[in-house]
């Protein structure tokens, strides 16, 4: 199979013991396990304890500009190409992976809020590999690490869990978090009925990443790390989103913050495409942007109000009545988020109150 052989040197292999039984020594060895595989270190993916998230060398970690909200998880992602392997580059989102790519996400909650970067609880960790003979060409699995912190199980259907921490005020607290069933990982990266990658595209990854030795766009530490098959444009000429929450102008903030949370779905082939409601960041037609666009089929999730933007009220926006809502027939995004992006609903509310645009008719 092609993936099992493309990863061959992520798999941890246990050598056979010595015996005088001549019987053992001939017996032939059991078939490798197939991927996926159903716990997360069986990938050898991380280098010593399992929790210390520790990439292995074939491992290169990387970031993005514009995260996703996850109910205020942190995150670490990794890509690990096949032996010899190496990605075609694409200006915008066309990157070409090769079979046997593994992207993994992992996601982890600090557990005292009053250090936010001090003792994490390991939650999950998301892999997405590249199988161009899959139905999807990108299969989408989930691990769920364990009360222990030791390893992470495969999880199919999911899973809805507490999570205990201490709270600003150091208070106990505790707060429901939602692990995506594969359905749910489809439903945000599918296009056009196949599975495409998210942050691992130019716009994402073209930006200045300080990882506490120097400075250095990332794009060219990807390109010195040696994943590209051919040299790379100036990463000055190529499309760059904003930090949501940086000092770049408001505008390309909230287009940033809204490409990453909403474009997934808001755009052609996306799932939420017949909505006519386009949130790339590089889309600035206004009426796609929902700016004093009525609704085609969003029932409920109006709140009576009659368009997706209105500039200048954010109050009467569609948009943030619906990042407001906790809701699952409301809420947007879908993702089974729980708890609202406080930050974000308070940037996009300043992106739309200082539009200045006629009234909407």
């Amino acid at each position: 199979m092609m993936l099992l052989h493309a990863i061959t040197i992520l798999l941890v292999v246990p050598l056979a013991g010595c015996s005088d039984d001549t019987a053992k020594q001939t017996k032939p060895p059991l078939p490798a396990p197939s991927i996926p595989y159903e716990t997360l270190s069986e990938y050898g993916l991380f280098e010593g304890k399992l929790s210390d998230i520790k990439p292995a060398p074939a491992v290169i970690p990387y970031d993005v500009v514009s995260p996703l909200w996850s109910d205020g998880a942190h995150k670490q992602r990794f890509i690990v190409l096949p032996e010899g392997q190496k990605v075609t580059f694409g200006p915008e989102e066309t990157w070409v992976f090769p079979d046997g790519t593994i992207v993994v996400k992992h996601f982890a909650l600090p557990r005292d809020k009053r250090d936010p970067n001090g003792t994490l609880q390991h939650v999950e960790t998301r892999l997405l590999i590249r199988d161009s003979s899959s139905e999807k060409g990108i299969t989408s699995h989930t691990y769920v690490w364990n009360d222990e912190q030791t390893e992470a199980y495969r999880k199919v259907a999911g899973k809805r869990i507490t999570l205990d921490y201490i709270d600003e005020m150091g208070a106990a607290a505790s707060q429901e978090y939602i692990i995506p069933n594969t359905n749910q990982c489809n439903n945000c990266h599918e296009r056009n009925d196949v599975n495409e990658l998210l942050g691992l595209v130019t716009p994402q990854v073209n930006f200045d990443l300080d990882d506490g030795g120097a400075v250095k766009n990332q794009l060219t530490r990807l390109e010195q790390a040696g994943i590209f098959d051919a040299p790379l444009p100036d990463p000055a000429v190529l499309l760059a989103l904003s930090k949501p929450f940086g000092s770049a102008p408001l505008d390309d903030r909230a287009r940033a913050y809204l490409h990453a949370n909403c474009s997934h779905c808001h755009r052609p082939g996306g799932g939420g495409g017949s909505s006519g409601l386009v949130l790339l960041a590089w889309e600035t037609n206004p009426t796609k942007n929902g700016i004093c666009k009525g609704t085609v089929a969003a029932g409920s999730g109006t709140g009576a109000l009659e368009y997706d933007v209105v500039p200048g009220k954010p109050e009467e926006s569609i948009m943030i009545f619906r990042m407001k809502s906790t809701d699952p027939e409301i809420k947007m995004p879908e993702i089974p988020n729980l708890l609202p992006d406080q930050a974000g609903i308070q940037l996009v509310s300043e992106w739309i109150a200082a539009m200045q645009m006629p009234a909407c008719l």
